[in-house]
């Protein structure tokens, strides 16, 4: 996935041009579950680097969980021009580049709706979102490589008698 910088923005949610140093911070609390969910997109101090990050923080993590977890993080970096591309993908600490057709549009949309749903004022449910957007199956093929077969399945009848079919 191509794109300008403009275009990049609004897939992620952000509603203006960052510019260099500049954050644009979401985040949502349960306070009962103990928990806050965070997002940003950050641009480096020169002006050519994007990283988008989402976290999960825990208030009383379970007993060997730290209590930062690093669910989400995306680089972003200028390809050609005024054209950027995602360069890499890390979802809970594993690369994701090239993991499935098409990862770096998922992957945006995996952030955008994070954000959709911390704009709302609530905590996105994180593996749901990314079975929606990242995991579902395609429509001629899933994520490993399945689909329509080569060898197309034609019965006999089917050719010699063609005009019974009109």
């Amino acid at each position: 996935m191509r794109a300008t910088l403009n275009e990049l923005m609004e897939k992620l949610g952000v509603g203006y041009m960052l510019s260099p140093y500049e954050t644009c911070p979401w985040a949502a609390s349960d306070l009962m579950g103990g928990i806050t969910f965070s997002g940003e997109v950050r641009m480096s101090p020169d002006g050519n680097e994007i990283e988008c990050e989402l976290q999960l923080l825990s208030d009383n993590p379970e007993t060997g969980k730290p209590p930062v977890e690093h669910l989400f993080w995306m680089q972003i970096a200028p390809f050609t021009g005024d054209i950027w591309t995602v360069k890499n993908l890390r979802v809970r600490n594993e690369m994701w580049n090239n993991k499935v057709y098409n990862w770096e549009e998922k992957a945006c949309n995996t952030f955008r709706a994070c954000v959709t749903e911390l704009n709302l004022g609530n905590v996105p449910d994180f593996e749901e979102i990314l079975d929606r957007e990242f995991l579902s199956k395609e429509r001629f093929g899933d994520q490993r490589g399945g689909g329509a077969g080569k060898s197309p399945k034609i019965r006999p009848g089917q050719l010699l008698n063609m005009k019974t079919g009109f």
